[in-house]
């Protein structure tokens, strides 16, 4: 095995068991593959609205693929007060995600969101979007919700 390159994994990677943050509000989102010839799309709910000074959530991400393509959790782009997906650059560019996790079998992810923005704003609008890795037969299509961040109405503790 090779070292990994720095546009390979930009995000750490730890084992399955990392992936539980307790006394934190969670959100589990599984998702699944779907093969349309040799595109897969992956599927699932990962569109979230978090209420206000509910605080840092977790988000926890599992991945089922059945479509023969080897289907890994590559890298998160990320960015605040969007509306849209997918966010604009790479990387995250959001002051709200924070705890980037891979899981080293590459089928499980999670990240944190702060909801720290300030509620007297209104709600904050966060688009994230997963990229995969695949086998080389297959062309995976990332995986780009967005979330709407309730914020805080006091001060960031």
């Amino acid at each position: 095995m090779t070292a990994p390159h720095d546009h390979d994994a930009p995000v750490s990677q730890q084992p399955h068991e990392v992936m539980d943050n307790p006394g934190q509000p969670q959100v589990s989102i599984p998702l699944t593959t779907s093969v349309h010839g040799n595109r897969i799309s992956i599927v699932g709910n990962g569109d979230a609205t978090l209420p206000q000074d509910q605080g840092a959530t977790v988000f926890n991400f599992t991945l089922s693929d059945t479509s023969g393509g080897n289907v890994k959790f590559a890298s998160l782009d990320t960015a605040d007060n969007m509306t849209s997906c997918p966010p604009t650059g790479s990387g995250n560019q959001s002051r709200q995600i924070v705890g980037i996790v891979i899981g080293q079998d590459g089928l499980s992810a999670r990240f944190t969101d702060n909801n720290s923005n300030l509620a007297s704003n209104g709600p904050l609008n966060v688009s994230y979007q997963w990229n995969f890795t695949c086998s080389a037969t297959f062309n995976v299509q990332p995986f780009d919700p967005v979330i709407s961040n309730g914020g805080r109405t006091g001060p960031i503790l």
